[in-house]
């Protein structure tokens, strides 16, 4: 085989050798460095701990609080937390924000009264796109997407 043949060769094999190598680059899950996109779906499923619970029913589910207030059907355990935290989480009707801290928050209008006071949004916040630990959830009538009263 002639010299010039054979660096075409090598050369060709290079560049195959390097697009493969950005291409799977461009397909590897988001890094600590590179979060993943504010798009749906994209952070990780919520999950409301038992101290979690304990705060949005602190804060939340208890009148006295003079916060706004959920549904007692969203308060009764960590599983109906879980149930409205998945509903904020996955409307199609949201905006997602990234916080400086790290944290997301969503900010939902869910089209249905999720809220004592009529409030058909929902407000969420989760610890990072990672890690999908619920910090804090409440109804809201201001900040999501459309009419929320």
């Amino acid at each position: 085989m002639n010299r010039p043949y054979r660096l075409v060769l090598l050369f060709a094999a290079a560049v195959a050798l390097l697009a493969g190598c950005q291409t799977q680059n461009q397909m590897a899950p988001p890094t600590a460095e590179a979060p993943a996109q504010a798009q749906l779906g994209a952070d990780a499923a919520c999950v409301v701990t038992s101290d979690g619970y304990k705060h949005i029913y602190a804060r939340h589910c208890t009148p006295s609080s003079d916060a706004s207030q959920l549904l007692p059907k969203y308060c009764t355990n960590a599983a109906a937390a879980q149930k409205f935290c998945r509903m904020v989480q996955n409307a199609p009707n949201q905006t997602r924000t990234a916080q400086p801290d790290g944290r997301v928050r969503y900010d939902s209008n869910l089209g249905i009264i999720v809220g004592t006071a009529g409030e058909k949004c929902g407000r969420l916040i989760i610890n990072s796109p990672t890690d999908g630990t619920v910090v804090t959830e409440f109804p809201e009538f201001a900040g999501a997407p459309g009419n929320c009263k």
